[in-house]
């Protein structure tokens, strides 16, 4: 069957998103006469927009009126020959109802997707709940013989992210070579204590001449004012930034040290070796939602797995990549 338009959905949490990111470069490497579209989380929309591999990306909110918006607007597109849903909650049955396509893929069991196009490990299902969230993508476009030849997720910028980046270096006087630690995350129990930060803060000031940038949204400054930094010139903050901005940000630290959330994600999207801390097995296991096929010395992780998520832990895991990047 003839690829013509192709519908991608992925509308749930930042790291969801970023590991569709592999299948979609797979996708349009396949099918390049294909015109790709992604339904993206409002939130995130702005890590898509420069995707050479996307002809539209359309914001979604779980809102009841917005989805009648989004759904009129896909109404008057033409048929979508293929839909893959990569990750979406069950407010997105609503849109189904708008979408002139016969084939639904999914691999998440949706009531409101078509059976047929459930895609399961019909060889092994018993090793399908051990997929990284990335293969588990993968598995719809398998049908259509599509494979999974470069793993790595991917994010594209722009001049002007290049020029905030410019901007707020010079507004703060922030050199590089600089690390950044994420404090936040997207629930309470994924956040390493505040008193950890602040003696991995002491530790890189005291061990290395590196500058520190401590990174969040608006709502997490509550999290900074609660670590009890020391007084250096060589912390700095980012709290205010788009997240596309924020996403280069990353892009141009030399390591990063983040709780398990979007921006970890980030920093494996782009080549930034990252420290990812996962603290609780509800929020997943990370060798199904952590790094997939990075070299552990630049992307380990430090979870429960493995015991305490101590600081000395991670310091080790800071100098090893410290090491091995003088």
């Amino acid at each position: 069957m003839a690829f013509q338009n192709i519908l991608i959905v992925s509308t749930t949490g930042m790291g969801d998103c970023l590991w569709g990111t592999p299948g979609i470069r797979e996708l349009k490497k396949a099918f390049p006469d294909a015109e790709i579209d992604l339904i993206v989380k409002k939130d995130w929309l702005d890590l898509f927009k420069h995707n050479p591999h996307l002809k539209n990306v359309y914001p979604y909110q779980s809102r009841w009126y917005a989805q009648i918006l989004l759904g009129l607007k896909l109404l008057f597109k033409p048929k979508y020959s293929h839909i893959y849903v990569f990750h979406a909650n069950n407010d997105f049955g609503r849109i189904k109802f708008f979408l002139k396509s016969s084939p639904l893929w999914n691999h998440q069991g949706h009531k409101w997707c078509p059976d047929q196009f459930n895609v399961k490990l019909v060889s092994c299902p018993s090793n399908e709940k051990n997929l990284h969230a990335i293969e588990r993508r993968l598995l719809m476009l398998k049908e259509m013989n599509v494979e999974l030849e470069n793993p790595q997720m991917e994010l594209f910028f722009s001049d002007s992210e290049i020029s905030a980046f410019a901007n707020y270096t010079d507004k703060n006087g922030l050199k590089p070579p600089f690390v950044v630690c994420h404090i936040g995350a997207s629930s309470a129990d994924r956040l390493w204590e505040s008193k950890n930060f602040c003696k991995l803060a002491n530790l890189i000031l005291k061990e290395t001449s590196l500058n520190i940038v401590f990174g969040g949204n608006k709502k997490e400054l509550g999290i900074l004012k609660a670590l009890d930094l020391p007084d250096s010139n060589r912390i700095f903050f980012a709290f205010d930034m788009s997240i596309i901005n924020y996403a280069y940000l990353l892009s141009q630290a030399i390591l990063l040290v983040s709780n398990n959330t979007g921006p970890m994600h980030i920093g494996y999207a782009v080549n930034t070796p990252t420290i990812g801390i996962f603290q609780h097995v509800g929020n997943g296991r990370p060798d199904l939602v952590g790094p997939f096929k990075l070299d552990k010395t630049f992307y380990p992780v430090v979870s429960y797995l493995d015991g305490a998520t101590s600081v000395e832990e991670v310091w080790g895991k800071f100098q090893a990549i410290y090491q091995a990047t003088e």
